[in-house]
C-alpha cells in the first residue's frame, strides 16, 4: 500500500492575519519605490486592488485548500478581469469593460511591457501598456508571498519574495532613486518583524503541544526582536548618513539599447547649404500656429564635435545628448514645471528623421490616421530639447505639442555671465588660427563673460554673409571642418553663412571656457498667429551654458556688401646692413642648468581595472548594504551569546564558574528547541536533556550550591571541560541548517522566572 503525504494542518487564526498584514505591509512599500516610474493615482488604485485581490486568493486557497490547478486559474482570472482596467484603462469601454484590442495588449504587456518599460522616459503614467508590469509584480508578489508562508514546507522563505520584488523594481527604476535608505530599511524592519512574529507563533505551538504554559513569551519576544532592529536601524542610518549615495545608479536601462541612435544619422548642419539652392530657397518648410513672437523653432541640437562636422551626441563618451528614448502621453507638471503652451505645426517640407520642436516637449499629439504607429515612433531628448521620428517624418504630417518655452527664448546679455555647469562631449582640436583670434581680441579683458561677449560682436562685426549659390554673391565654401573654419577665420574679409558662423562661435565659447551647442533651426518668429516658414528661414544659432542656465545668442552677421577688394601694392625690398655681432655667451655648466619641467597632465584616466572595480561597487553597494541591515540582527545575537559564555567561563568564584557551565549547556538545549521544564530541578532538567553528561553536571551544580565547602578552580575547569562536550554532543547529529537555527535562536536570551532566582545567598550568573 502506498503511503499518502500527511496534511499539513491549518494555520490558527492568529497566523493568517499576521501573515497578512506583513504582507500587504512589504508590498505596500514596494509600491512606493515604484512611484517614480508612474507617478500616478492609476499606481495607487491597482496596488490596492492587486494587492487585496491576491491576498484574498491567498488565505481562500489556504481555508479551502485549493490545489495549485485552482490557485492559477483564480489568477489568470482575476488578471483577466480587473487587468485592462487597471494596466491600460485608454483600452477600455466606459472604463470597466475590456476592449479585445486591451486584452491583447495586456497579455502581450507580460513578456514585453518590461523591455519597452527601461526603453522610456519617467514617469510614464498610464501610458499605453505599461502598467502591466507593476499588475503583475503586485498581484503575483503576494499571492507568492502568503502561499509559501502559509502553506510552504519552509515558511521563512516567504520573506524573499518581496526582496526579489524589491530588486526588480531597483533595476527597472531611474538612476535617480527616490528615498533608496529609507525604503530598504522600512522593508527590512518589517520582514523582521513577521520572522519574529512567525517565530513567536512557532514557539507557541510547540509549547502548547507540550503542555507548558507560555504567559509573557510572545511579548518579550516581539520586545527583543524590536529592540534589535531599532538598534540595526540606527546603525544602517549612520553608516548611510557617512556613505554619500551616487546621484546615478547604474540600472537595467543605464544599458538597454535604445530605440534610435542620432550617430547612425548624417549630421544636420552639414547639409545646411542644401535649402538655399534657387530651385528650392522659395518654397513652403514649415507651418507654425500658436507659437508666440519671439519662439525658436529647433530642428536638432548639435554639441559635439569631431574634426569635421558637429553632431548630435558622441560616440566616444556617453553623452546624455545622445540618448533618446521615447516619452508617455503627457510629462507631468512636477517633472516638467511651467506655463504650457499648444503649439500645432505642419511638415510641407522634408526635414529627414528630425522633428521641430519649441521649448521642452511636455506631451504630443500626432494628427494623422496611423497616429498610433507614429506615435510610437516619436523619440525625444530632454537634454537638448531635439526629438525625432524613427524612419522618418513624412511630409504633410501635423502634430500637436504642449511646450514649456525656457529661458533660452530672451537671452540676457553675456557681459555679466560665469561659465555653467552643464555637461557636453569634449571637443579635441580647435583650430589655431581661431585661438590666435580669440587671444587677440580678448586681450586685456578678465571676465569670461565679458570675453565672450566681446569675441561674438567682433565677429559679428568682421564677418559677412554668403550662402555661394548666387551669382552676385561672393564666394563661400559650404562645411565646418576644423581646415573650413581655419579659412573663414583667417579670411579677410570673414565670409560666410550660419554654418560657419555657429561652428565659429561654438568653439570660441569652448575655448572661453563656456559649454556650448549649436541649434538648427527657425526664428526668432517675428510674429504670433499662424505663420508659414520657408526653406531659406532655416538658420543657425549657439546656446551657451551660463550660471543663469542656457542663453541662445545669434551669432550671423547680417547681410551686407562686402568692401571693395583693394589692390596689393607691391613692397620695396631693402637689403639690410650686417649688424655687429653680438659677444658669444658661455652656455652654462651642465649641473648649474634646472632640471626640465614636466607638465603634469590633468588627464589621468582611471586604471581599467580600478574602474571595473569601481562599477561593481557601485552595483553592489546598495545590496549589500541592505544584505548588512537584514544580517546586523543574527549578528548580534551571535555576538550577545558569545558575550554571556565567555562572562561566564571567566568569572573569578569558582561557583560560580560552575553555575555558568550549567547555564550554558540548558542554553543550548533551549536553543536546540527542547522544552525545559521552567520550575524542574537541575536533575529533571537534565533527564530531558537526556544526556550522562548533563545528570553529572546537575549534581556538581547543586553541590557548588549547597555544599558547606567551597569549589576550587579546577573543578570548575573540568565542569567547562564537560559542558563543552555535552553542547557537542547536543548539535553532532543535526544538520548544518539546524545548527545555524540553534546559533541564531533568541530562546535563550529570553528571561524566564528562575532565571532571577537566588539560592545559597548567590544569583545564579
Amino acid at each position: 500500500m502506498t503511503a499518502t503525504r500527511p496534511t499539513p494542518a491549518m494555520p490558527r487564526p492568529a497566523v493568517l492575519v499576521s501573515a497578512a498584514i506583513f504582507t500587504v505591509l512589504a508590498w505596500a512599500i514596494i509600491t512606493v519605490a515604484l512611484w517614480p516610474l508612474y507617478r500616478s493615482g492609476e499606481l495607487v488604485t491597482l496596488a490596492v486592488i492587486a494587492i487585496t485581490a491576491a491576498t484574498t486568493i491567498a488565505l481562500a486557497s489556504t481555508l479551502g485548500r485549493w490545489p495549485a490547478w485552482g490557485v492559477l486559474g483564480a489568477t489568470v482570472a482575476v488578471f483577466t478581469v480587473v487587468g485592462v482596467p487597471l494596466a491600460v484603462p485608454g483600452r477600455t469601454v466606459y472604463g470597466v469593460l475590456p476592449e479585445p484590442q486591451g486584452l491583447a495588449e495586456l497579455f502581450a504587456g507580460v513578456v514585453l511591457g518590461w523591455r519597452q518599460l527601461v526603453t522610456i522616459d519617467l514617469p510614464v503614467g498610464a501610458y499605453e501598456a505599461l502598467l502591466v508590469p507593476a499588475l503583475v509584480l503586485l498581484l503575483v508578489g503576494p499571492l507568492l508571498t502568503l502561499l509559501v508562508a502559509l502553506r510552504g514546507r519552509r515558511p521563512a522563505l516567504a520573506a524573499l519574495v518581496p526582496i526579489v520584488g524589491y530588486l526588480i523594481v531597483i533595476a527597472i527604476g531611474p538612476q535617480s532613486p527616490l528615498l533608496p535608505i529609507s525604503t530598504t530599511i522600512a522593508l527590512s524592519t518589517t520582514l523582521l518583524l513577521w520572522m519574529a512574529a512567525r517565530a513567536r507563533h512557532r514557539r507557541r505551538d510547540e509549547l502548547a503541544a507540550s503542555a507548558v504554559e507560555t504567559r509573557g513569551a510572545g511579548a518579550r519576544t516581539l520586545a527583543a526582536a524590536t529592540a534589535l532592529l531599532l538598534l540595526a536601524g540606527v546603525a544602517g542610518a549612520a553608516v548611510a548618513g557617512l556613505i554619500a549615495p551616487p546621484e546615478n545608479r547604474t540600472v537595467l536601462r543605464t544599458s538597454a539599447e535604445r530605440p534610435f541612435s542620432p550617430l547612425e544619422q548624417p549630421s544636420p548642419l552639414a547639409a545646411y547649404r542644401a535649402v538655399f539652392d534657387p530651385a528650392v530657397a522659395e518654397l513652403p518648410a514649415l507651418r507654425v500656429e500658436g507659437a508666440p513672437a519671439g519662439a525658436r523653432i529647433r530642428i536638432a541640437a548639435l554639441d559635439s564635435y569631431d574634426g569635421v562636422v558637429f553632431a548630435v551626441g558622441s560616440d566616444a563618451v556617453d553623452s546624455a545628448s545622445g540618448s533618446f528614448v521615447r516619452i508617455p502621453t503627457e510629462r507631468p507638471p512636477d517633472i516638467l514645471p511651467g506655463e504650457r503652451t499648444t503649439v500645432t505645426l505642419t511638415l510641407e517640407r522634408d526635414h529627414g528623421v528630425w522633428l521641430p520642436t519649441l521649448g521642452q516637449v511636455a506631451a504630443v499629439r500626432i494628427l494623422a490616421d496611423d497616429a498610433d504607429d507614429l506615435r510610437d515612433s516619436f523619440v525625444y531628448n530632454a537634454t537638448t530639447g531635439t526629438a525625432a521620428l524613427v524612419g522618418g517624418a513624412p511630409t504633410g504630417l501635423t502634430y500637436e505639442l504642449d511646450v514649456v518655452l525656457d529661458a533660452t527664448e530672451s537671452a540676457a546679455g553675456l557681459r555679466a555671465a560665469a561659465p555653467g555647469p552643464a555637461a557636453v562631449p569634449g571637443i579635441a582640436q580647435v583650430p589655431e588660427a581661431l585661438a590666435d583670434w580669440v587671444a587677440e581680441v580678448t586681450e586685456g579683458i578678465d571676465e569670461p563673460g565679458a570675453q565672450l561677449e566681446t569675441a561674438l560682436e567682433r565677429l559679428r562685426e568682421e564677418g559677412y554673409l554668403s550662402h555661394g549659390v548666387d551669382e552676385d554673391e561672393a564666394p563661400s565654401r559650404p562645411g565646418h571642418s576644423l581646415a573650413r573654419l581655419e579659412d573663414f577665420i583667417g579670411s579677410a574679409p570673414i565670409v560666410g553663412d550660419a554654418e560657419q558662423y555657429a561652428a565659429a562661435a561654438a568653439l570660441i565659447a569652448r575655448e572661453l571656457g563656456f559649454p556650448s551647442r549649436i541649434v538648427l533651426g527657425y526664428g526668432p518668429l517675428a510674429q504670433a498667429g499662424p505663420t508659414t516658414l520657408l526653406a531659406s528661414d532655416r538658420t543657425a544659432w549657439i546656446e551657451v551654458s551660463t550660471n543663469a542656465g542656457w542663453q541662445a545668442v545669434d551669432v550671423v552677421s547680417e547681410r551686407r556688401e562686402l568692401p571693395p577688394v583693394e589692390p596689393e601694392e607691391p613692397v620695396p625690398v631693402v637689403r639690410p646692413q650686417n649688424p655687429a655681432q653680438p659677444p658669444v655667451e658661455e652656455p652654462p655648466a651642465i649641473e648649474d642648468q634646472a632640471p626640465p619641467e614636466i607638465e603634469q597632465s590633468d588627464d589621468e584616466q582611471l586604471d581599467p581595472f580600478w574602474a571595473t572595480v569601481l562599477a561593481v561597487l557601485r552595483v553592489l553597494g546598495p545590496l549589500a548594504l541592505a544584505l548588512g541591515l537584514l544580517a546586523s540582527p543574527l549578528i548580534a545575537i551571535a555576538l550577545l551569546k558569545r558575550r554571556r559564555r565567555l562572562r561566564r567561563r571567566r568569572q573569578g568564584d569558582p561557583a560560580l564558574r560552575i553555575l555558568g557551565g550549567w547555564r550554558d549547556v540548558t542554553d543550548t538545549a533551549r536553543d536546540l528547541g527542547l522544552a525545559l521544564p521552567a520550575t524542574g530541578t537541575r536533575r529533571e532538567v537534565a533527564g530531558v536533556i537526556g544526556r550522562p553528561q548533563a545528570l553529572v553536571l546537575a549534581r556538581v551544580a547543586d553541590r557548588a550550591v549547597y555544599a558547606p565547602d567551597e569549589p576550587d578552580h579546577e573543578e570548575a575547569d573540568r565542569v567547562w571541560a564537560a559542558a563543552d562536550g555535552v553542547r557537542a554532543s547536543l548539535l553532532q547529529p543535526l544538520t548544518r541548517r539546524q545548527r545555524w537555527g540553534a546559533a541564531l535562536s533568541t530562546r535563550s536570551l529570553r528571561r524566564y522566572p528562575d532565571r532571577m532566582r537566588v539560592e545559597a545567598g548567590v544569583r545564579e550568573p
